[in-house]
């Protein structure tokens, strides 16, 4: 029994140390409590995400989504909607709302992922979005990524907007984009000293007066399988080199289609470039040819320059011929023909309620038609039970009674202008009927004890010993849990910024809907820090970037000279400290050039100048003077070593201090190891704060520690340390077999002491 104990017990702990466990899903749409109001939506889809823990996916609704400023994404979170045809994220008011922002927002962030909606910029036409006057027009990005890594973006379109479609700056790496759709106003991919690691495949994207995509200094591109287009506008490229080092660019089993100035090329305008790469087996078909980069040593071989082309539908390689017949590729349509996703294909189910509930998938689509028939071998209008257009991926059809049926489902495809379907249909068959659960739960409304004013924004929590389910309140207070026909006692919680957090609540399911109205009390103002943004300015008012802010409290002690908080100024002059209202502050403000200016501060309002003479304006500080990082090795024995790495801010002013051991993969991409360390999470480090690893095996090996902090002079703070243990450290391998066969005696005695024990 014992042996038996100890196997389940190894089988749990492989099931729960698995990477493949899925996180929570958080719905946000109408009927939950997040509820889209026709306007300023991206408030309730950031509550959704800011909510999330990583891992977690925010799923949007079937519905439109009105949005005036960002949706802002967090590490870790997975933003998903329902299809392009189903979910839709709306920009109101684009040539004021959207002039110099970015729909969707990611800056710092990691393990992200973006799919499955329509961003539509609010334009109505290109020719209205073409006419419009805004000079800002074309930093309008419809997802923005900047200093992010392990991205994917997949099964979105973008139409009427004036910015790129996809942009990543600043040391973006390991980012894929796959399954899109677009044809904006300026370019559909722009990588810009992006970093590392790009994939861009299975893409349909138009031109009108840019280019698809724009490389500059970003290694290991690889662009495959896309579609490249122009019908109307003049349009710059399919592939356009920016310039700098593009090492690795491969660009191979494209269709460039009636591309009108050119298919890859460089803009001498933007610098020289350096590196090699490959161009393969691509088509240019009513297109310019290819003839090279300048600067670049580039493998050009089997592409194909052609003025007609041919589809083979129903052939195994379906896609675009050359006239010749020397070459077939993939034609793009997302999915060669629209599919049932269910009922599973000759499946048997049972009706619920009298319904059957059939879902399918599709890209390019906005809109659908769906017939079902009561035979198996006509399809016919005598046989015709159901039919449906549709912007949805999903209908409740009517069916009773028992008997096969078939599934036509019809897709307009937006590329091409035209209808497609699934052939063969598809069957099921009804045998049985079955009544829909019962749903059940609790329900209520967060108000502020005094004034009885909703409390917005609040995090509910309900919970028992198995699981715990958030939702966050809505503009009324409202929030609302659907326990499936669950009885038994559960917690229900709330926490709110700017208020004591409610006590726990025990809440007696009984299997109907429950409420209970819950009330909050604020926290007394002396006692509320908030953000406060400082100014520096000459007494020209012009801002000064890269002063150092010295801020002492009043129970500070002045012989120790070493300030309660410090950080440097941005490019705007401007930083960020959290301080406490009501109390005076001690400011010590240092130039550049060294000149030192004492000032007092009464934190009673956001945001505060403070006025210097005029005096050297340089640029901030790099960050290694402020933040450092270290890895070291020290060896236990001829197998084991301690990896130590530190991390220090001369600030003071970083949070949420993580420290993760692992490798990296090929050299880009970071493998964690799941070894724990003694001081992994640390959520307001002060001074040196180390980490320390045991790692076994390890001679000439080379592990890398990736740190990651908040820092409030520079935002997210994502720094990787390699350490290599030198070879010398050689396992012994009389002491490796002497260990095996130690562990085999604990074995034999573990079983031999089970079988004691059983017979006592």
């Amino acid at each position: 029994m014992k042996s038996k104990n100890l196997f389940i017990s190894f089988l749990i702990s492989i099931c729960f140390f698995s990477t493949n466990c899925s996180g929570s899903v958080i719905n946000v749409g109408p009927g939950t409590s997040f509820s889209p109001a026709g306007s300023d939506d991206q408030k309730v889809i950031n509550a959704a995400i800011e909510s999330a823990n990583s891992g977690d996916t925010v799923q949007l609704a079937s519905t439109t989504f009105h949005i005036s400023s960002p949706i802002i994404m967090k590490s870790g979170v997975t933003l998903n909607g329902n299809g392009i045809g189903a979910t839709v994220i709306y920009c109101d008011n684009p040539s004021s709302n959207f002039a110099t922002q970015n729909i969707i927002h990611c800056e710092g962030v990691s393990d992200i992922e973006i799919s499955n909606f329509l961003i539509d910029g609010g334009w109505e036409s290109l020719s209205i979005m073409h006419a419009a006057s805004n000079r800002y027009r074309e930093y309008e990005k419809g997802v923005y990524l900047r200093g992010c890594s392990n991205v994917a973006v997949h099964d979105l379109k973008m139409q009427y907007s004036m910015g790129d479609f996809i942009y990543c700056s600043r040391n973006t790496n390991n980012v894929q984009v796959y399954n899109t759709v677009c044809k904006p106003g300026h370019d559909s991919f722009d990588a810009w000293s992006a970093g590392d690691g790009i994939s861009i495949y299975n893409n349909c994207w138009g031109t009108f007066i840019n280019s698809c995509i724009k490389i500059h200094n970003t290694k290991n591109v690889q662009i495959y399988k896309n579609t490249f287009y122009t019908d109307t506008g003049s349009g710059n490229a399919g592939v356009e080199v920016m310039g700098g080092d593009v090492t690795g660019l491969n660009i191979h089993n494209n269709i460039f289609s009636t591309l009108r100035l050119n298919t890859i090329y460089q803009d001498l305008a933007d610098g020289t470039s350096s590196g090699s790469g490959t161009v393969s087996n691509n088509i240019f078909y009513n297109s310019p040819s290819y003839n090279g980069i300048g600067g670049l040593d580039i493998v050009s071989t089997g592409n194909i320059v052609t003025s007609s082309y041919s589809c083979s539908r129903g052939t195994e390689d379906y896609g675009y011929v050359a006239d010749n017949g020397t070459r077939n590729l993939p034609d793009y349509n997302g999915s060669v023909i629209p599919s049932v996703t269910f009922p599973a294909d000759d499946s048997t189910i049972s009706t619920v309620n009298g319904y059957v509930s059939i879902s399918w998938s599709y890209l390019n689509a906005t809109s659908y038609s769906i017939n079902v028939y009561n035979s198996a071998s006509q399809f016919d209008s005598s046989h015709l039970i159901y039919s449906l257009n549709t912007s949805q991926t999903s209908a409740n059809v009517p069916i009773s009674s028992t008997g096969t049926y078939a599934i036509k489902i019809g897709a307009h495809d937006d590329v091409h202008n035209s209808w497609v379907y699934n052939s063969p249909v598809s069957f099921f068959t009804v045998n049985g009927k079955k009544s829909a659960t019962v749903y059940s739960g609790v329900y209520g409304y967060l108000t502020d004890a005094a004034t009885g004013q909703p409390v917005q924004s609040a995090v509910i929590t309900l919970s028992n010993d198995q699981e715990d389910c958030t939702q966050i309140t809505d503009v009324d207070g409202l929030y609302q849990f659907t326990v499936n026909n669950e009885e038994g006692t559960y917690c229900l919680t709330a926490s709110a910024t700017g208020y004591h957090n409610s006590p726990e609540l025990p809440v007696n399911m009984t299997g109907i809907n429950t409420e209970i109205n819950l009330k909050m009390v604020k926290t007394p103002d002396y006692s509320e820090p908030h953000y406060v943004q400082l100014y520096v300015c000459t007494d020209s008012n012009k801002s000064v970037p890269g002063c150092e802010i010295r801020i002492y409290a009043p129970n500070n002690d002045l012989a120790n000279e070493k300030p309660n908080f410090c950080a440097w100024t941005n490019n705007d002059g401007r930083a960020t400290f959290h301080l406490i209202r009501d109390v005076t502050y001690k400011i010590v403000t240092i130039t550049l050039d060294g000149q030192k200016y004492t000032s007092t501060l009464t934190p009673n309002l956001g945001q505060h100048i403070i006025t210097i003479p005029s005096g050297d304006t340089a640029a901030i500080p790099p960050m290694q003077t402020v933040i450092s990082t270290n890895c070291t090795y020290k060896p236990i024995n001829n197998t084991a070593a301690y990896i130590n790495a530190s991390y220090y801010d001369s600030s003071s002013q970083s949070s949420d201090l993580i420290f993760v051991l692992g490798t990296m993969s090929e050299g880009k991409t970071f493998v964690p190891l799941g070894i724990s360390g003694t001081n992994d999470n640390v959520s307001n480090p002060v001074g040196v704060i180390t980490d320390s690893f045991i790692v076994t095996d390890c001679s000439g090996k080379t592990y890398t520690v990736k740190i990651s902090a908040q820092s409030q002079t520079y935002g997210a703070v994502y720094e990787t340390v390699n350490v290599t243990v030198p070879g010398s450290n050689v396992p012994d391998v009389g002491s490796t077999y002497m260990s095996y066969f130690c562990v085999l005696i604990l074995i034999i005695a573990g079983l031999v002491l089970s079988k004691t024990r059983k017979a006592h």
